[in-house]
């Protein structure tokens, strides 16, 4: 083969198998009604150039040789498909620039982000894709990150940046950037990870019958959930559509409510997000009194540590139901909590994992039925990644923004919070196909999260910012 004389970068194997769940995703992705795509989207102070924006990627793809490698079919019948050096790869197949429609405003950026999330992948690259969006108000610029789930999850993405953040800066002086260097922080590194909570531990596992048995239990939750759809399953062959929506609130108001309600950021996410998707229902006369929950977390819960291999998906998925109707927010935030725990601790299951391990031994089309329908059974996806603290920039050009926009896989809604210095920033990304008044649901879940940083106001009859 041709990939002989072309090499990931000195100390990487020549060749990277699929894990399970990479597996999954890719396959996943070849269907006809999901696209596990993750979509990055970054607004700039002022006008980034586009050598600047390059050199930013060359970093990028050498710390993440996914990124400049191509999938072929594994050795054998129950092989799984392995990544391999492209001897063809260039930034050029990959780099877009791209002038934004309409006046330049935000939601221009949202609205061409959408149409480009839209795009398939071609063949016989890695499937992403960079786009530097200019035309925006006051000269300005955006970056447009569309990636594969099975190159990586949001939180090895996560990594990855920070980590080249760290290489940056490591010889400098704070606050003084250093000519050529195509990605770094201008002030202190964020902060380092909590320690782990009591839940997440390291401890033995559970006895094989009692982890039998909850796994019969949750299949039979699963079946009978599956009875229960909130929304429609994506139809098989209609057209990839998302409409992204956002809001921001600032982090510190979050951690004030959160703490105080004995919860987390993520925690006062979801009981924000239940709260929206109710009210949504109620101007549709329907009336759910618990809602199911999809949300992955970055690591399973008997983990002492982050996974340390940069590439691929290692995240740990947690479903729980919340009681819809409950009087104020901290009475939501404690609720959230207390599913929490029960679903996220030393003896939970990684039941997504063992399905991706199943997952070749279904024909596509019957395992991609399934799995959309399984996903269906949530009223919303939420995920929380925690960012910078501190002003990042590429090439000298600050971001100003930051928005995390998770694939919806059947759910309708997936929900995204990106922390950014002191702001949390929100994307909210609906499929119009299962949602037609998608803009309704937003305005809906974004009032909701708004009312984090307010919680004792009135609630504006218009609703919250949505960004459309």
């Amino acid at each position: 083969m041709a990939t002989d004389t072309t090499r990931f970068p000195p100390g990487t194997p020549e060749a990277d198998e699929m894990s399970a769940k990479d597996h999954m995703v890719w396959r996943l992705e070849s269907g006809r009604r999901a696209r596990p795509i993750i979509v990055v989207v970054l607004f700039f102070e002022d006008a980034v150039p586009w050598e600047a924006f390059t050199a930013w990627h060359e970093g990028l793809c050498a710390a993440m040789p996914r990124l400049r490698g191509r999938v072929v079919p594994g050795r054998g019948p129950g092989g799984r498909p392995r990544w391999v050096p492209d001897e063809d790869f260039s930034l050029a197949h990959h780099l877009q620039r791209v002038e934004v429609g309409g006046r330049g405003t935000r939601r221009d950026v949202f609205d061409t982000a959408e149409v480009l999330a839209e795009i398939p992948f071609p063949q016989g690259r890695s499937p992403w894709n960079g786009y530097l969006l200019s035309g925006l108000e006051e000269g300005r610029t955006a970056y447009v990150l569309k990636i594969s789930h099975s190159i990586a999850d949001g939180i090895r993405l996560r990594e990855i940046f920070l980590r080249q953040a760290a290489a940056a800066t490591a010889p400098r002086t704070r606050g003084t950037p250093a000519a050529g260097d195509p990605w770094q922080v201008v002030s202190p590194m964020p902060r380092a990870e909590a320690p782990l909570p009591r839940e997440e531990r390291a401890v033995p596992p559970s006895p094989r019958g009692r982890r039998l048995l909850k796994a019969a239990r949750f299949l039979g939750r699963a079946v009978l959930d599956m009875l229960d759809l909130p929304h429609p399953v994506p139809e098989a062959g209609a057209r990839f559509r998302r409409h992204f929506f956002t809001t921001t609130v600032p982090l510190p108001a979050v951690k004030r409510l959160a703490a105080a309600s004995g919860g987390t950021v993520h925690d006062a996410l979801v009981a924000a997000v239940t709260e929206g998707c109710r009210r949504y229902n109620a101007h549709h006369g329907v009336r759910r009194r618990r809602m199911r929950v999809f949300s992955p977390y970055g690591r399973p819960p008997r983990a002492t540590a982050h996974d340390p291999r940069g590439q691929g998906n290692h995240w740990f998925i947690v479903r729980f139901a919340v009681r819809a109707e409950l009087p104020d927010v901290p009475a939501r935030i404690r609720a959230v909590r207390r599913a929490v725990r029960d679903s996220y601790h030393h003896d939970s299951a990684d039941w997504m994992g063992a399905i991706a391990r199943l997952c070749p031994l279904v024909p596509r089309s019957l395992f991609e039925a399934v799995f959309l329908r399984l996903c269906a059974t949530h009223e919303f996806v939420v995920s929380n990644m925690p960012g910078p603290t501190s002003a990042a920039s590429i090439g000298g050009h600050r971001v100003s923004e930051i928005y995390a926009i998770a694939p919806t896989l059947g759910s309708a809604v997936t929900v995204t919070l990106m922390s950014y210095r002191d702001t949390c920033h929100i994307a909210v990304n609906i499929d119009p196909t299962v949602i037609p008044d998608s803009h309704l649901v937003a305005r809906h879940i974004c009032q909701a999260v708004k009312e984090l940083a307010e919680p004792s106001g009135s609630r504006p009859a218009g609703g919250g910012e949505t960004g459309r």
